[in-house]
C-alpha cells in the first residue's frame, strides 16, 4: 500500500471526525501517516491502532514490545495496546482526547478543537505537550502540504465519501458528545514502532544541537543503532626520574578525551529513499560546532562530541552498514538538567544513577551558612566546567567560602540591594561590569557530595544561587 493509498483509505473517516468533533481532517490524517508509518506499523496492521493508544478497546487488545524506563534503565517489555475493529475507532479515540481533555485538565487540547488553520492546530498540539519531539508540528505540516490534505477539511459526500464537498452550514452535523474513555496515561510518550518503522534499541541516540534542535537517529533518519559503545577514560600519568633513586616519582595524573562508537544500519524504503536519507545523515553529523549525544539507555545524560572520522554506508539494496566514531574533548558526560531545574519526576530531567539522594538539595539560599550538593562523580572546577554563582542583595566586602574545599572568593567593593554579583567560570561581574580586579582572583570548586558554605559581608536580605550541571565518567 502506497502513502497515497493509505491517505485515500482513511480520509473519509477523518472527514467524519471533522464533522462530528470539529477537528481538522488534515490534522488527523497527517498524524495517522506520521505515527503509523502510513498504516504499515505493526500496531496499525494488527490492531488498527494508528496512535499508539495503550489499554483495551471493548476488551480487545494486542501485545506489542515497547521500551519503558524501569529503575532508570530502558527495558523492553510486553504491553497491551488497544485493538480497534477499524481505523475509524482509533481516530475517534484521538478526537475524544482533544474534545474531552485529560483528567487533570479538561481544556488541555481546547485550542485544537474548532481550529481552522492547520499550522495553528499543529502548533497547539506541541504547545499542549502531545509530543516530545519539538519538530512534530513541522513534520505534520510537511505531510499536509506534500499531499494537499487540506482538501479533506470538509464533510464527506454521501455518494462518494472520498470526494470532498462543502458542508451544509445551515444544518451542521452535531458534535457527538460521548463519555471520555481516554485516560491521562493512555497516549504513551514511548514509541512502540517509530514513524520510520525502525526498531528502537537502548543504543539509539539523539543529536542535540546548541540551537535547541534535536534529531533522533531512528525516528528521524531511519537508522537502526545496533550498538553504542563508550570507551573508558585514558589515564595520562606523569612520572619523573631522580638520579640515584630506584623507580619513578609520581607527579600527577589526568584523563584524556573519550571515544564513542556506534554501529549503525541505514534502512531506506527504496533506492531513492536511501540516497535522501544518506544526505540527511551527512548533514546531521558533519557540523562545524560540537553537539551533544543522548542515548536511550541514559536519557538524562549527554555527551559533548564531534564526528572524528569519515564513514561510508556499505550499501546492499536500500540498506547500508556503517560505523560512526565520535570524540569528546571532555572526559565526562553531564546531566541534561541543571541545578535550577525542579528535582521532580515531572521535570523530566533526572534519572536513577545520577547520584541524587532522598534529601532533595536546594541551590537557592538566603542564609549565611548553607550546603550545596554535587551529585556528580568528579570535582567540579569552574575553569573547565560551567558554574554560575549569583548573589543578589546589599553587601560590603562580600566573601564566599567553601569550607569543604577551603576555596575562598572575596570582593573588596560593595553592592546595593538591587544589584547582582555574578561569578561565572573565572570571571566576576556586578551587573554588566567586570569587578575581577577588585577580587582576590579566587575560584570556587565543588567536591562530589555535600559542600559546606559560609558567607561574610552580607547586609540585609539577599539570595545566592548555584547553577551548574553534574558530571560523570559514564
Amino acid at each position: 500500500m502506497s502513502n497515497t493509498d493509505f491517505i485515500k483509505k482513511i480520509a473519509p473517516d477523518a472527514q467524519k471526525i471533522f464533522v462530528n468533533y470539529k477537528i481538522l481532517a488534515s490534522l488527523v490524517i497527517a498524524q495517522g501517516c506520521l505515527e503509523s508509518a502510513y498504516g504499515t506499523s505493526g500496531l496499525a496492521v494488527n490492531g488498527k491502532n494508528l496512535f499508539g493508544v495503550k489499554g483495551e478497546y471493548n476488551g480487545k487488545y494486542v501485545i506489542m514490545k515497547t521500551w519503558e524506563v524501569i529503575n532508570g534503565r530502558n527495558v523492553q517489555v510486553d504491553a497491551k495496546f488497544r485493538k480497534y475493529p477499524t481505523w475509524y475507532e482509533s481516530m475517534q479515540d484521538l478526537a475524544k482526547l482533544y474534545v474531552n481533555g485529560v483528567s487533570w485538565d479538561l481544556n488541555h487540547y481546547k485550542a485544537v478543537v474548532g481550529e481552522k488553520n492547520y499550522k495553528k492546530a499543529t502548533a497547539a498540539l506541541v504547545d499542549a505537550g502531545y509530543a516530545t519531539d519539538p519538530s512534530y508540528a513541522s513534520k505534520l505540516n510537511r505531510i499536509i502540504e506534500t499531499y494537499n490534505l487540506t482538501k479533506y477539511d470538509t464533510a464527506p459526500s454521501p455518494s462518494n465519501p472520498s470526494t470532498p464537498t462543502t458542508p451544509d452550514t445551515n444544518n451542521p452535523a452535531p458534535v457527538v458528545v460521548e463519555e471520555p474513555e481516554v485516560s491521562i496515561d493512555v497516549f504513551s510518550s514511548v514509541y512502540t514502532t517509530p514513524p520510520s518503522g525502525v526498531p528502537i534499541t537502548d543504543s539509539n541516540f539523539r543529536i542535540l544541537y546548541k540551537d535547541g534542535r534535536i534529531i533522533d537517529m531512528a525516528r528521524d533518519l531511519s537508522v537502526l543503532v545496533r550498538s553504542f559503545k563508550i570507551a573508558s577514560p585514558t589515564p595520562d600519568i606523569d612520572y619523573e626520574t631522580i638520579p640515584g633513586r630506584d623507580g619513578l616519582v609520581r607527579v600527577g595524573k589526568n584523563f584524556g578525551a573519550r571515544t564513542l562508537t556506534a554501529e549503525c544500519l541505514l534502512l531506506g524504503a527504496d533506492d531513492v529513499d536511501f540516497h535522501l536519507l544518506q544526505a540527511e545523515l551527512f548533514h546531521a553529523l558533519h557540523r562545524e560546532e560540537e553537539f551533544f549525544l543522548v542515548s536511550e539507555a541514559t536519557p538524562k545524560k549527554r555527551w559533548r562530541v564531534e564526528l572524528s572520522a569519515s564513514f561510508t554506508p556499505d550499501r546492499i539494496g536500500s540498506f547500508g552498514d556503517f560505523t560512526l566514531t565520535f570524540q569528546s574533548a571532555s572526559t565526562y558526560c553531564e546531566s541534561v538538567g541543571t541545578t535550577l531545574d525542579a528535582f521532580t519526576f515531572d521535570a523530566n530531567k533526572w534519572q536513577i544513577g545520577e547520584g541524587l539522594t532522598d534529601d532533595i538539595p536546594s541551590y537557592k539560599h538566603k542564609t549565611k551558612t548553607f550546603r550545596i550538593f554535587n551529585a556528580g562523580a568528579v570535582r567540579l572546577d569552574p575553569r573547565y566546567m560551567p558554574l554560575k554563582i549569583t548573589y543578589k542583595g546589599a553587601s560590603d566586602k562580600l566573601s564566599i567560602k567553601n569550607r569543604t574545599t577551603g576555596d575562598l572568593w572575596a570582593f573588596s567593593g560593595t553592592s546595593t540591594a538591587k544589584e547582582a554579583i555574578q561569578i561565572s567560570g573565572v570571571t566576576s561581574k556586578k551587573g554588566n561590569v567586570s569587578i575581577l580586579g577588585q577580587t582576590n582572583f579566587g575560584l570556587i570548586t565543588l567536591e562530589p557530595g555535600w559542600n559546606e558554605f559560609e558567607l561574610n559581608g552580607t547586609s540585609g536580605d539577599f539570595e545566592i544561587t548555584f547553577d551548574f550541571r553534574f558530571h560523570y565518567y559514564a
